[in-house]
């Protein structure tokens, strides 16, 4: 028989265990403090921390935010939000720990599951034995003599580049630039032939998916009312990308099934002699399963597909996008490096297309490249997951830490970079970068997390750069901006800038 506790009794059990949990809660915000307050950083509430400098900001506004909560430190300094510590590591030093650490290899929980909603099975979201063993089953689609093999296919898409772009007006080259680089990816990894009007259809949808949920993350990562999906997905952006995401993974299914009954097909044909043979990055994976080895699901492939199509669109539009700016207000850069352009590839009529033998010789060109990654870093943050209490850079960080990556602090270290806001593309001639910190420039990160597609993406830029300078001279608009340390920088996940427009004036 169960007696009753009196009433007074049963309030102060109740009070007894309020007592305890907000001394739990109090005890635990007091140690959070204390590993805070050790590390610099601007000044802080308890437990709210910098939650009021950051919380619903506009993806245009984003990095200077964070830019000045990191404060041009070089040593580890941190901020904080709702007792979450977020530690930036700067220094060459300290990133090469970070990338080099195996128990600082995963993604962050607090941005990455964010990200995941739209591609949870792809490689940037892994970690451990499975990443090793989806890199290990891409890395053929990206080897050198394949990528050489694609060098036509991206050649063909520079050329219709320059031959749609409008002339002699401000154009935005990211516009054009989004489609040219979505179509050599495709062309040269997915579809591994023509586009069909559907496929054509299937790939334009992804891509505008891509730009509108990348745009979207970044608001909702400063905004902690929309952090629960279900919340999220009340709103006319989630119900629009989760609409978008079903109705463009279902084409792809089907765009994947249709290359795996060509496979089969293929494979019944050629036997051996079809692994030797040019292969799109569906071939790798759907060759892996048709071979018994059961590796990846279609949802895996799908999600694969759609991580490497946001990387490779997202990086190359961002750098090239800068280049161009950069050319537009850099006159001598650009008569220099269209002197190497000419070299290789003639002018007026005896001017002729890009092959794979020129793209080592265009030095300059990768010097110049280097310099915009540098100057302007592609993805300007990445960051890691804290799962034990530990130690970094001179500091010790509680389990559920955040490291962030800070690249954009990297590439202008003044002690690595001497006058770091100076664009200066000889920094990356052999006998400036002799010495160099092997850590002080990651424009495809580092480690076991390095960019799989990085030699890719130099053979995209290098082709639709020397395209473009081999028939057009980039001069600059009337937009007031003369000075790149001026530019007005954002981000959602890569580095944009507002405007960026030029003018394309024919050579002939």
């Amino acid at each position: 028989m169960t007696v009753a506790l009196p009433f007074s009794s049963a309030a102060a059990a109740a009070a007894l265990l309020l007592v305890i949990l907000v001394a739990r809660a109090v005890l635990t915000v007091v140690r959070f403090r204390r590993y805070e307050l050790a590390i610099p950083g601007p000044p802080s509430l308890p437990f709210f921390g910098n939650a009021f400098s950051v919380m619903f900001q506009k993806h245009d506004v984003i990095l200077d935010v964070i830019m000045r909560l990191w404060g041009q430190r070089r040593e580890l300094s941190r901020a904080s939000c709702f007792n979450m510590l977020f530690a930036f590591v700067s220094r060459p030093e300290d990133v090469a720990d970070v990338m080099k650490r195996k128990d600082l290899q995963d993604k962050s929980h607090f941005y990455y599951h964010l990200l995941a909603e739209l591609a949870p099975n792809g490689l940037i979201m892994m970690s451990g034995a499975k990443m090793r063993a989806h890199r290990s089953a891409a890395q053929p689609a990206f080897h050198p003599e394949v990528i050489d093999s694609f060098v036509e296919v991206f050649v063909e898409e520079a050329e219709k580049y320059v031959r749609d772009v409008e002339q002699r007006q401000e154009v935005l080259p990211q516009q054009r630039l989004f489609g040219f680089t979505a179509w050599a990816f495709c062309r040269s990894t997915v579809i591994s032939d023509t586009p069909t009007k559907e496929e054509t259809a299937v790939i334009t949808d992804l891509v505008m998916l891509l730009r509108l949920f990348l745009r979207v993350t970044n608001e909702r990562a400063f905004n902690p009312i929309l952090w629960p999906k279900w919340i999220f997905n009340m709103t006319a952006d989630g119900r629009q990308i989760q609409k978008e995401l079903e109705r463009t993974r279902a084409h792809v299914l089907q765009m994947m099934n249709d290359r795996a009954i060509q496979l089969e097909k293929l494979m019944k044909v050629e036997g051996a002699d079809f692994v030797k043979t040019r292969k799109s990055l569906f071939d790798v994976f759907l060759e892996k399963n048709a071979q018994g080895e059961g590796m990846f699901s279609r949802d895996d492939i799908t999600d694969e597909l759609i991580t490497f199509l946001a990387a490779a669109t997202e990086t190359s539009v961002s750098t090239l996008c800068f280049a161009f700016k950069m050319l537009s207000i850099r006159p001598d850069i650009q008569n220099s490096l269209y002197e190497e352009v000419r070299s290789r590839l003639g002018s007026g009529a005896t001017k002729r297309s890009i092959v794979a033998q020129d793209l080592p010789q265009l030095q300059y060109a990768e010097k110049f490249l280097k310099e915009v990654m540098r100057m302007f870093s592609t993805i300007p943050l990445s960051a890691r997951q804290i799962n034990e209490d530990t130690e970094l850079g001179g500091h010790a960080l509680p389990k559920g830490t955040t490291v962030v990556i800070n690249y954009f602090g990297l590439h202008r270290d003044p002690v690595t970079w001497p006058d770091p806001l100076r664009f200066d593309p000889e920094r990356f001639s052999p006998e400036q970068s002799q010495g160099r910190h092997p850590y002080a420039y990651l424009p495809f990160s580092g480690g076991a997390r390095s960019c799989i597609g990085y030699k890719y993406a130099w053979a995209v830029m290098k082709t639709v750069l020397a395209t473009t300078l081999r028939d057009f001279v980039v001069e600059p608009v009337d937009d007031g901006l003369t000075d790149h340390t001026k530019f007005k920088l954002y981000f959602d996940v890569s580095l944009k800038m507002e405007g960026g427009g030029v003018k394309l004036i024919p050579r002939d």
